[in-house]
Order: structure tokens, then C-alpha cells, then sequence
């Protein structure tokens, strides 16, 4: 656990006071942000400048040792205003100067944004270094440093060798204490991600999806005792400079936790606990619920899943057992049984919304991990319901870029057939009619959100929002090419076209395959109940495949010469 000594408060005064460090140039009073790999300063300015002149003051630090400062061929002359004309994304300002230091000529650019601009200063590794962040908004001329426990974070994306890599903030007080800060008009909290698309062609596949997921699906079980509870986390945009180096645009999120959640907190005074996380990071059989393996409340990870809350390093032994008693029921609860009692173990109309997510997003690395489960209160109710994660290998992306677009695995024709066990027998065995509700219920919203131009307009709008402000074009000149994407250059004209030409071809197979309303006989699900119907129910049955509820027409949970007699009575009788 985290802890600071007392004697370590002046070390943290320091390091706060280290960061008023000079910045070279303010704006009239806004921080411009220089990139030392380029000798581009950025400014933030309210989107409103776009499009028109600013006339304002420069001001240059005398730290610079700087004389015969000019922009654009004009001289700097005491607090006399500078006029950048008709500001726009491709806009960019020249300033020369001659340092009385060194004696060279010094020589840049200055552009603006109208993103946020998000400063920081350390060391990063895997483990939490404390550390200086400066935010800088447009709508505000303060530039307020502030204190963090920063480290990387992911595990792919977090590989040696990685180049743009996510970050985890705790911000601090002076004396190490939590310190909450709202971001966008969010939480306020004293943790934020910084995501950063890594090795996504887009770089806001994660984003967009999680905001249409939060947009789509509906609460969870205990909404009528925490109506504010979210199953996803919200954030916007800004663009990062690292130790005084220009990053590309990120997007600033909440955390998954408790908070977000709006668990039940753990007992601390009868040591109890209530509301329980786990997250699924690797596929394992257990993660998948279709093994199971004895687990030690003393360990903060079992089989692939991870304690999330309580925090184990505040809360140990843990308590795997709610998670548990749901996996062993999955495994081993007969057809009936898992037909009578599942709803008793989990959040049925939150799971068919997921499925109806990452069908349509062709997630594929969140149908077996990347799953957040949670109960709000285990001593009340133990049921799981879960939130998305990391969706960043939705519509078109893949986990890594060689070949990019790789047609085998998110081509758009293909479909997910990779899930957890639960997904699996929901589907099986349609309890309560869950397999019909499933497609009436994603019919509904392919009216609406779900719709191929509604979801494409999110992409867009997020895509032409970053080109208007020349984060596009920062970020293909500082990451095209680079490892991280394999090698791929960011065309995000090319990449949007991709992704409407995904959309149609995807969600119109969909319509048709998965996502059909559901015939009595039609076992090949292609609309028809003809003999391909019976030749797909033969292969069933040779292969002793498990029985789908749709295919089982004897409903004896298994695949017989009953269910091929009664295949062809439909087939006899259908027009009668």
C-alpha cells in the first residue's frame, strides 16, 4: 500500500514549487506549451478564435534571455498587442529571437488549439512516481500546477518497447494526501486515465464506443438505490506534452471503481464486506466460466481475474465467493436449472445489452475479458452485473496492426464466436424467452442508436471535432509510422471511410444472421426452413454438438432423430 512519511513534505513542496517552471511565452496570460522536438509552441484558446484574428500581448519570460523577439517578421515591443490573423487548424505563427545566452538564433512556430492542453513533468515507469501536471483550458487564462502519483498503465499497451503509452493519475496534496479535481464538468475525483489509443488507427475507437454503450444500455439492478450508478467511465479529449515533448491528443477519462459503480463501501468498522469488482484479464477457463478452480481469498488475483474493490491493498483477505457461486452455477446447473435460476444470478437485461454491443462493434477482446464484474451489495443481494472496458478493437481494429484491417479476424463479414460461458448458454437455452427479447431488442435500436448512420456519426463528428482544431494532423506528424502502429501511417480521412464501409457491410449481415427474428425450423438461421435446414441439424447431431434452444425442437436438450422428425413436420405443415 501507499504510504508518505512526514519528512517527505518538503520533498513534495519542491517539486510543486519546480513547476512554475518558465514557459517562454503567454498569450494574453495563457501558457503556450512548447514542443522542444519541433520548437512549436501550442497555445489553448476558446473555439470562438477560430475563424477570426486575435489581437493580443505576448509576453516572453525573462528566464528565456531572449532579445529581438519577432512573430511573423514583426518585433515584440513591450506589451504593444500582436495580431495572429484568421486563426485557424493549419494556422501557424513565426517567432525568431536571439538568445543572449548561447548567442544562436532561435527559431519556431506557434499554433493553437481549442483542446485542453495537458502538461506533465517526471520520471514514468510501471510504478507510481510522484510527479507535476499543469492543465491548461481554453476558457481559462490559469495554468495551476498540480501534484500526481503517476504511472503507466495496460498490459498489451504497456509492453517494453511501446511509445504512446496510457497513464493513470492520482492527484495529491502537498502533504501526500488525496486531492479530488473535476475535469469536463465529471466526477470529481482524485483518479483519471489518460488513454491513448495506442494502436488504433482511428484513435478513438475506445471513446466512441464506450460513450454508445453508456448512451444504450440500460441500469443496472440496484438503479432504484444508486440512480446515478454508470456501467462505463465519461471523458473528452485534450492534447499532452511529456517532459516538455509533444505527445498527440489523448482522451482524459474516469476510472472504473467503486465510485463510478456506486457500490456498497466495505465495512470498515465490522470488517464486512459489500460491494465487490473483479475485472477479467486473461481468457482463462475460469474467466470463461467453464472450469473451476479452488480460490485463496489471500491472493489478489485468481485464474485470470483481478480485485478491484475493495482495493487489496487496503482489504485483505478478499472475497471471491459471490463471483464464484455464479461461475460453478454456469458450469454445473442442469438445462433446467440454469433455465429456472439464472435471472437469480445475474443482471439479464444489462448482459443482452452487452451482447447486442460487442456483436455490433465486433469486439473482438471483450467477449471473454476486458469484462468488468460487480455486485453492488453482497449481503443483500449477490447478483453480477458487469461494465465495458477497453473497446478499443471494435468496428475494423484489431489488437495489432499486421496486416492492418486483418479480414480474418474484423473483416466485416466476420462474426464474434468467441464468448464466456454465460453468453454462451444464455443463447442456448433462451430463458424466459431471452433469445427473442435479445433480437426485439436490438431491432428497437437499430431504429435509433444503433442505426448505421447514428453510429458513424459519432465517429465523425469526434473526427472532424480533432481536425478542426490541427490535433489530426499533430498527431499523424508525431505518430505515423511508428512501431507502436506496426509500421501503418495514420490516415484518418482513409481510416473513416473504413469504418462507414465497415458499418454497412457488418450491421446489414447482422440484420440477416444473428440478429434475425427468430422462424420455428429454421436451424441454418438464413430465413428459409428447407432441406438445408435438415442437412445443418445431421451435422449437429453427428458432431454432438451442444443443443441450441431453436435447434433442440424436442426440447429434450439434446440432438436426436426426434428433433429431425419434427423438423420435417414443420417443413409438411408449415403453409397449412
Amino acid at each position: 500500500m501507499w504510504r508518505w512519511q512526514k519528512h517527505r513534505l518538503p520533498t513534495l513542496v519542491a517539486l510543486l514549487s519546480s513547476a512554475i517552471v518558465s514557459w517562454g511565452l503567454t498569450l494574453g496570460g495563457r501558457v503556450a506549451h512548447c514542443d522542444s522536438a519541433t520548437g512549436t509552441w501550442l497555445c489553448s484558446v476558446p473555439r470562438s478564435l477560430f475563424g477570426h484574428d486575435w489581437t493580443t500581448t505576448v509576453a516572453v519570460d525573462t528566464a528565456q534571455h531572449w532579445i529581438d523577439v519577432s512573430i511573423n517578421g514583426r518585433a515584440l515591443w513591450g506589451d504593444e498587442p500582436i495580431t495572429f490573423a484568421n486563426i485557424d487548424a493549419g494556422s501557424s505563427y513565426s517567432i525568431t529571437a536571439l538568445d543572449t545566452v548561447t548567442h544562436q538564433l532561435v527559431k519556431g512556430n506557434i499554433c493553437f488549439t481549442y483542446l485542453p492542453i495537458l502538461s506533465l513533468q517526471g520520471d514514468f515507469n510501471n510504478q507510481y512516481q510522484v510527479s507535476t501536471v499543469t492543465m491548461s483550458w481554453p476558457d481559462n487564462v490559469s495554468s495551476q500546477p498540480m501534484l500526481a502519483r503517476i504511472k503507466h498503465r495496460g498490459a498489451t499497451t504497456n509492453m517494453p518497447g511501446r511509445h504512446k503509452r496510457n497513464y493513470h493519475l492520482k492527484f495529491i496534496n502537498p502533504d501526500s494526501s488525496k486531492m479530488d479535481r473535476t475535469f469536463f464538468g465529471l466526477r470529481n475525483d482524485n483518479s483519471w486515465l489518460l488513454d491513448a489509443g495506442q494502436v488504433d488507427l482511428l484513435r478513438i475507437r475506445n471513446r466512441v464506443a464506450t460513450e454508445l454503450w453508456l448512451d444504450m444500455c440500460r441500469k443496472p439492478y440496484y438503479a432504484d438505490r444508486e440512480p446515478q450508478a454508470l456501467l462505463g467511465v465519461r471523458g473528452d479529449y485534450i492534447e499532452v506534452f511529456l517532459n516538455g515533448k509533444y505527445q498527440g491528443f489523448y482522451a482524459l477519462t474516469e476510472a472504473m471503481d467503486r465510485k463510478q459503480l456506486k457500490l456498497a463501501k466495505y465495512d470498515e468498522k465490522n470488517h464486512t464486506q459489500h460491494g465487490m469488482l473483479w475485472k477479467t484479464k486473461q481468457a482463462t477457463d475460469v474467466a470463461l466460466m467453464r472450469q473451476y478452480q479452488d480460490y485463496d481469498n489471500n491472493q489478489p488475483t485468481w485464474q485470470g481475474i483481478e480485485v478491484k474493490y475493495p482495493d487489496p491493498d487496503d482489504v485483505m483477505p478478499t472475497d471471491y465467493e459471490p463471483l464464484a457461486h455464479a461461475i460453478k452455477f454456469v458450469m454445473n446447473s442442469s438445462p433446467q436449472e440454469f433455465i429456472d435460476h439464472v435471472d437469480e444470478y445475474f443482471d439479464l437485461p444489462v448482459i443482452m445489452d452487452y451482447w447486442i454491443l460487442i456483436n455490433t462493434l465486433l469486439a473482438v477482446d471483450n467477449g471473454a475479458k476486458n469484462i468488468y464484474w460487480l455486485t453492488y451489495d453482497q449481503a443483500t443481494d449477490s447478483r453480477l452485473t458487469l461494465a465495458a472496458w477497453d473497446l478499443d478493437c471494435t468496428v475494423g481494429q484489431n489488437w495489432i496492426n499486421t496486416p492492418p484491417h486483418n479480414s480474418d479476424i474484423v473483416g466485416p463479414e466476420r462474426q464474434l464466436n468467441f464468448f464466456n460461458n454465460l453468453l454462451l448458454r444464455l443463447h442456448e437455452r433462451n430463458p424466459d424467452n431471452y433469445c427473442i427479447k435479445t433480437v426485439e431488442r436490438y431491432r428497437q435500436l437499430r431504429q435509433g442508436i444503433l442505426s448505421t448512420d447514428s453510429i458513424y456519426q459519432r465517429y465523425h463528428n469526434r473526427i472532424e471535432w480533432l481536425k478542426g482544431c490541427g490535433a489530426l494532423d499533430r498527431e499523424t506528424r508525431r505518430w505515423s509510422g511508428d512501431s507502436d502502429l506496426s509500421g501503418c501511417q495514420l490516415d484518418f480521412d482513409a481510416e473513416l471511410a473504413y469504418v462507414r464501409q465497415w458499418l454497412d457491410i457488418h450491421l446489414n449481415k447482422l440484420d440477416n444472421t444473428r440478429f434475425r427474428p427468430y422462424v420455428h425450423g429454421d436451424i441454418n438461421r438464413d430465413g428459409n426452413v428447407d432441406i438445408g435446414d435438415i442437412n445443418s441439424l445431421i451435422n449437429k447431431i453427428l458432431h454432438q454438438d451442444r443443443p441450441t434452444w431453436y435447434e433442440d425442437l424436442s426440447h429434450d436438450f439434446t440432438y436426436d432423430i426426434a428433433d429431425i422428425n419434427l423438423l420435417i413436420n414443420i417443413m409438411l405443415y408449415r403453409n397449412i
